[in-house]
């Protein structure tokens, strides 16, 4: 199935059926992933796509709304807020649709290895990034996983940031003590390799259930140290939000059908090759429980391959409904 293009004013069509997929900077698990969805775009569908790194996911979910760029990686986080028009989000976004989930973001905060910090609770009275004035919507996160150690703002002293660089830079010249970052990115990775002593990942606090309520749609899951893992001396618990390929209302049905259909399709050699993904089964590419609608041409697929189930009916309904008056 060839694609037609995103529709009457979208990127794609204005730019002669190329796909552009909306990115954070290079170094996180976004742009690695968004890289491997489009070189997977060319070879299976012969569409030219490219990656165009922004300093967050904030600044591009506007332009999945309008239409001027085709896909965006964005956490169940920013689709949740953004639908809703939640802060930081001053309107909302009913056009923001879903193709599926790549992976699972698995975020606490990072300290250096040579300080005395081992949890959240730590973090008291230190210097620690909370917002990303690029991805304004982690900042009710990152307060979500101070809330399971009973801290709030006025226990912190709270940094703010441009975007994830910034933020491990500040850390690596001192001067934050911990910042919050998914496990494993290679900006993890590269401060752990220049601090002397290397980094650390913080395990929440004991009060877990306080992150759901600050942060729908947010989990806590246990990471063991495993072979090549850093940062990680022994078992920690930390919040996971899915990561979401969206796009909107522009693209049309044919070529949401034809992008998750390439994606679920090739997916044991996609996450074979990225190691971001290879924790999700393809069977769990369509959460029932996603935070905002799914695009019909996804819905149309995730049918044909027997993932659209009852319970995916409801939410996509009750959703739909919400879009509605928004």
């Amino acid at each position: 199935m060839a694609l037609s293009g995103c529709g009457a004013g979208g990127e794609s069509a204005a730019g002669g059926g190329q796909i552009t997929i909306a990115t954070n900077p290079a170094g996180t698990h976004v742009y690695a992933v968004s890289a491997g969805l489009a070189k997977l775009i060319q070879q299976e569908l012969g569409r030219r796509a490219t990656i165009r790194p922004f300093t967050g996911s904030s600044v591009y979910l506007p332009m999945l709304q309008r239409g001027d760029v085709a896909l965006g990686l964005n956490t169940s986080i920013d689709g949740y807020l953004s639908f809703r028009g939640l802060p930081p989000y001053e309107a909302p976004m009913p056009n923001l649709r879903a193709l599926g989930m790549m992976f699972p973001l698995n975020i606490t905060f990072m300290v250096r290895a040579d300080s005395e910090l081992f949890s959240v609770a730590d973090l008291r009275g230190e210097r620690v990034v909370v917002t990303f004035r690029a991805n304004a919507a982690l900042e009710q996160l990152h307060r979500g996983i101070l809330a399971t150690a009973g801290l709030d703002l006025g226990d912190i002293d709270p940094v703010t940031v441009a975007g994830l660089p910034e933020a491990v830079e500040a850390l690596q010249e001192g001067r934050a003590d911990a910042v919050p970052i998914g496990l494993g990115t290679a900006l993890g990775l590269q401060a752990d390799a220049a601090l002397p002593d290397g980094i650390r990942y913080l395990t929440l606090g004991a009060d877990e259930s306080r992150l759901a309520e600050i942060m729908p749609g947010t989990r806590v899951i246990t990471i063991e140290p495993g072979a090549g893992s850093v940062g990680i001396p022994g078992p920690i618990r930390v919040s996971s939000v899915p990561d979401m390929l969206n796009t909107g209302v522009h693209m049309s049905d044919d070529d949401a059908y034809a992008i998750i259909r390439a994606i679920h399709s090739n997916w044991d050699a996609l996450s074979a090759e990225l190691t971001q993904l290879a924790s999700v089964p393809a069977s769990e590419l369509a959460p029932a429980d996603n935070m905002h609608p799914y695009h019909p041409g996804a819905v149309r697929y995730f049918r044909d391959a027997g993932l659209w189930t009852e319970a995916h009916e409801a939410n996509q309904s009750r959703l739909l409904s919400l879009a509605g008056t928004l």
